[in-house]
């Protein structure tokens, strides 16, 4: 009699951790295709994680009084590096039998926030997300992500090289008393802090330390974009987007994306298989490198 009553109990145990599961991860799925999915802005971050590889690489060759983004090879010597990058990247892909255009990212990050958070977490971002100040968070979100990433490449591109400078109308605008409204303007939009991430990932300490004078320079050339983007969004759902931030729902959110969104990876991968074919991938990027300084050399006699 014990014994069938230890395993009553432990069947319902299961059979709620089992229904729980299910709702968690039902609730995560919600959420994803709530906020437009993101197979789109994996696509965006992975063009930003090549391109921002690149003036990283440029940096070593040295700083010539003409090498900058400016100079009539740099677009040249960029678009090597990019082409050769991406095919290094989808062979890499397809050893992993990965789905180049990103179809598997949904359900990936479905997962990772069923593991993340609770059921009373996801239904506090889906309300969220349902409201009018989460719509328009989505709406604007899309429009940011259209200019955003490449101001921030541009950016990026000119603080490490150090030569390209802003024009006049940019360093009024870097230093103007607004600039501070625009960095907490585009605070709100996650696509900032995983860029952001991503680019220390690929850069390290460096890109880091020199984080501050990359955005300040992305926000200054991005001025007109932000301002746009700024008009549509009211004082009040300003204010609601900014509580949202603070709470600890969209506190946990935040952090959470900024290091799912760049590292997800689909479900069935042999994870040994996967350390594995990323350590070849790097290697690989290894060698491509000192062919690339070696162009880079050339191209910027």
């Amino acid at each position: 009699m014990l014994l069938r009553s230890i395993h009553l109990t432990l069947l319902v145990l299961f059979c709620a951790a089992y229904a729980h599961a299910q709702d968690t991860t039902g609730l995560a799925r919600e959420l994803v295709t709530l906020k437009g999915g993101y197979v789109d802005k994996k696509r965006h971050l992975e063009e930003v994680r090549i391109r921002a590889y690149i003036p990283i690489l440029l940096k070593a060759v040295g700083k010539g009084p003409a090498w900058k983004p400016g100079h009539p090879n740099w677009a040249e010597t960029e678009r090597h590096i990019a082409e050769e990058w991406r095919r290094l990247y989808l062979d890499y892909q397809a050893r992993m039998g990965r789905d180049t255009g990103y179809g598997w990212m949904n359900d990936a990050l479905a997962r990772e926030y069923a593991k993340q958070f609770n059921t009373e977490e996801l239904g506090a971002l889906i309300d969220f997300y349902r409201s009018s100040a989460g719509g328009v968070l989505i709406a604007l979100e899309r429009e940011f992500l259209g200019f955003y990433p490449n101001e921030m490449l541009r950016s990026l591109a000119r603080v490490m090289t150090g030569n390209e400078t802003l024009s006049g109308r940019e360093q009024a605008l870097f230093r103007s008393p607004e600039s501070r409204e625009r960095r907490d303007f585009v605070a709100v939009f996650e696509t900032e802090k995983i860029i952001r991430e991503e680019s220390v990932r690929i850069g390290g300490p460096y890109v880091d330390a020199v984080y501050p004078a990359v955005q300040q320079g992305a926000i200054a050339t991005a001025a007109d974009n932000i301002d746009s983007l700024r008009r549509k969004l009211d004082a009040a759902t300003f204010g609601e987007l900014h509580a949202f931030l603070k709470s600890e729902a969209g506190r946990k959110e935040r952090a959470f994306l900024e290091t799912a969104v760049p590292t997800v990876t689909p479900a069935p991968e042999d994870p040994a298989h996967a350390l594995k074919e990323e350590a070849a991938f790097y290697k690989g990027l290894e060698q491509l490198s000192v062919r690339w300084r070696e162009l880079a050399r050339k191209n910027s006699q």
